[in-house]
């Protein structure tokens, strides 16, 4: 009976353990030609105090990224609190800090509306991006008893010509028009 009991309490704490930890959520978000605005939202219903950290993969060529992300908490019935977004390159799932160098961006404001009712909104101000893939990453805890949930905009666009560019073109269209002068001249 006594091994009955120990095994009952080991699988207690086991159930209790895991529901501390959310599930992740890894979702590749499928890029169309840019400019693109990509929308995604998750639901989370874990218990009260879990942390959940989503991630959200996507592969461009050079551009401009910006998103916003925002989740409303009603009184202590739902809601999410402690909302943060970053974005980091590469396409690994990170709870923790980044490797050196790829860490992006990652800011956020709160906004409260009134004591029962507020809104988080984290932005990630526009940002030039290189080739290559990408993580947005949302990182919060679950407040409300019904649980919470979020949604957000990935906005992205085409690299802005450098002004080398427009200056390579206009030496070009510089020198067509001497040339065409040119030849207008000695015929």
């Amino acid at each position: 009976m006594k091994t009955f009991k120990n095994f009952a309490v080991a699988v207690l704490f086991s159930v209790a353990s895991v529901s501390a930890f959310a599930t992740d959520i890894l979702t590749t978000l499928s890029v169309p030609a840019l400019p693109a605005s990509l929308a995604y939202s998750q639901t989370h219903s874990e218990p009260v105090g879990t942390t959940f950290w989503d991630d959200y993969y996507f592969t461009i060529p050079a551009g401009f990224a910006n998103s916003v992300t925002s989740t409303i908490t009603a009184d202590s019935a739902l809601g999410l609190s402690n909302l943060q977004a970053r974005l980091y390159m590469g396409n690994t799932h990170q709870t923790g800090a980044v490797v050196p160098g790829t860490l992006l961006s990652a800011w956020g404001t709160t906004v409260v509306y009134s004591p029962t009712v507020s809104a988080t909104t984290v932005v990630l101000n526009p940002l030039s991006l290189a080739a290559g893939t990408y993580t947005l990453q949302i990182r919060g805890t679950v407040f409300g008893t019904s649980g919470g949930s979020y949604a957000g905009v990935l906005n992205l666009t085409n690299p802005v010509p450098e002004p080398e560019t427009y200056t390579m073109l206009l030496a070009g269209l510089g020198l067509m028009g001497f040339m065409a002068r040119r030849k207008n001249v000695n015929t």
